[in-house]
């Protein structure tokens, strides 16, 4: 990479083309000098003036402004002075050139190198001294003065030697002035760099920083509404199960308040059966009171028929009383059969337990009616003798028969009517039981119909607060977004 030009370098740059110039210039003043005494020819002095002029000129080409060209072109300004200086010999003016040499020394200050000051002033004090020697008409206007060759010998040293100085402590000045301006630059640019990195590293930073704002937005963001669907999912079900728990507990408060209603009614029922089982307990005491009665009352027929075989008189007298016997007989069988009757149709209320009654109060009614038959046999009978008393012994005969039949029906009907009432007292004693167990499923009833209304309460709550719970997600959702617009937006 190319070194960038120094300070001093560009100022020497700037300076050649100045010098150029005052060579050149020097030259057309040597075309132009007045020539009074004229020691050689303008020619030869304007020739010797461009030729020194060429010189520098071709240095500052072949060597820029390095040193050579330093030296050649200071040597040749010198020179040219050196000539219009000799062209003026004669002229009044002749002195006064002299000052031209202290001005071209001033001006080769310019090149800021003091070192072209010793061979300028080494050079100027030979000239004055050997033209001095050799031709001094050529140096001062009257002639040969080494005294003053001395002084303006002396002049240029001192002059030399303070532009050397001024020179060098400006050259000085100037390299740490452009080592302070290139450290101050490099300075800059360290600070522009940094400047930079840290413009750069904050934008880095600024996006990063954004960048990881945004995926934690997004983040947040997405796991707030997953959080918010799993919420409203949620929400949806309890409110779907609310609504179920509602509806399930109005169905099981309509199912129980039938239930309830059903199971009073059925205990209304139960008592009901009780009562008739009850009655119907009674009634088959009732005929085995009757039964034993018409026992009684066969025993006692046993006893009468036996005093008719003694004497057909008695057998008159006693088929009177027969006839009475047989009329309580026909009534109490019309009875028994009335309560067959009803104890079949008690029976058939109770369906399949009451199968036995059903038998029982069939063969009950079969007895009644053979009960009814038999005293219409006596009836006929007891006509049979008073119409006719020779038939007194086989009616006599038939009755006892028909009364020993009697007796074991009689027999069997007590047997039988006493395990109806065992039998019937064992049903009252399981309705009384179903009665107890229907009432308390009644209140049993009461129990769930009020869980089911406190649980109809309870899912209402719930549906309200599922309902809360949904518009509060809603705000929710809001604030989120808000707040993620800003964190953004930040």
């Amino acid at each position: 990479m190319e070194q960038p030009m120094s300070d001093v370098a560009r100022f020497r740059a700037r300076f050649a083309r100045l010098l150029l110039l005052f060579l050149w210039i020097n030259t057309t003043l040597l075309m132009l000098a007045p020539l009074a005494e004229p020691l050689i020819g303008r020619r030869a002095l304007v020739l010797a003036g461009a030729a020194l002029a060429a010189l520098g000129t071709l240095a500052w080409r072949v060597y820029g402004t390095d040193w050579p060209t330093r030296q050649i072109t200071s040597i040749a300004t010198l020179g040219q002075v050196m000539l219009l200086v000799y062209a003026f010999a004669g002229h009044p003016y002749q002195s006064d050139m002299h000052m031209y040499f202290f001005a071209m020394l001033a001006v080769l200050a310019g090149w800021l190198d003091w070192r072209i000051f010793i061979p300028a002033t080494i050079a100027i004090a030979t000239h004055h001294l050997l033209l001095s020697l050799l031709q001094p008409a050529g140096v001062f206007l009257n002639g040969n003065d080494v005294g003053r060759v001395l002084l303006h010998g002396a002049i240029v040293a001192v002059q030399s030697a303070a532009l050397s100085w001024l020179v060098w402590s400006l050259r000085q000045s100037l390299e740490i002035s452009e080592t302070e301006r290139r450290q101050a630059d490099a300075a800059r640019e360290v600070a522009d760099d940094a400047r930079r990195n840290v413009a750069e590293t904050t934008a880095r930073a600024a996006s990063e920083r954004q960048r990881i704002l945004n995926s934690v937005a997004n983040d947040f963001e997405h796991a707030v509404a997953r959080i918010a669907r799993d919420v409203i999912a949620s929400v949806q079900s309890l409110r779907a199960a609310a609504q179920q728990m509602k509806n399930g507990a109005l169905e099981v408060l309509q199912r129980s308040t039938a239930a309830s209603q059903s199971s009073r009614q059925t205990s209304s029922n139960v008592v009901a059966v009780t009562q008739v089982t009850s009655e119907l307990a009674e009634s088959f005491a009732e005929v085995d009171r009757q039964v034993a009665e018409t026992a009684r009352i066969v025993g006692a027929a046993t006893l009468q028929a036996g005093n008719v075989l003694h004497t057909v008189g008695d057998l008159s007298r006693k088929a009177d009383e027969i006839g009475n016997i047989a009329g309580v007989i026909s009534t109490i069988a019309k009875h028994t059969n009335l309560l067959a009757l009803n104890a079949s149709i008690e029976a058939a209320r109770l369906g399949r337990s009451g199968g036995g009654f059903t038998i029982v109060a069939q063969e009950i009614k079969s007895l009644a009616n053979q009960t009814w038959r038999a005293t219409e046999e006596i009836q006929g009978q007891i006509e049979a003798i008073h119409r006719s008393g020779s038939e007194a012994i086989a009616a006599i005969d038939a009755m006892n028969a028909t009364i020993g039949s009697l007796n074991q029906i009689s027999g069997t009907v007590a047997v039988v009517v006493e395990q109806q009432n065992v039998a019937t007292a064992g049903i009252a004693d399981n309705i009384r039981q179903a009665a107890d167990e229907t009432i308390a499923a009644a209140s049993n009833i009461d129990i769930v119909s009020r869980v089911a209304a406190e649980t109809d309460e309870a899912a209402s709550h719930i549906a309200q607060s599922a309902d809360q719970l949904s518009l509060q997600s809603s705000h929710l959702d809001a604030e989120v977004a808000q707040f993620l617009g800003r964190v953004r937006v930040a």
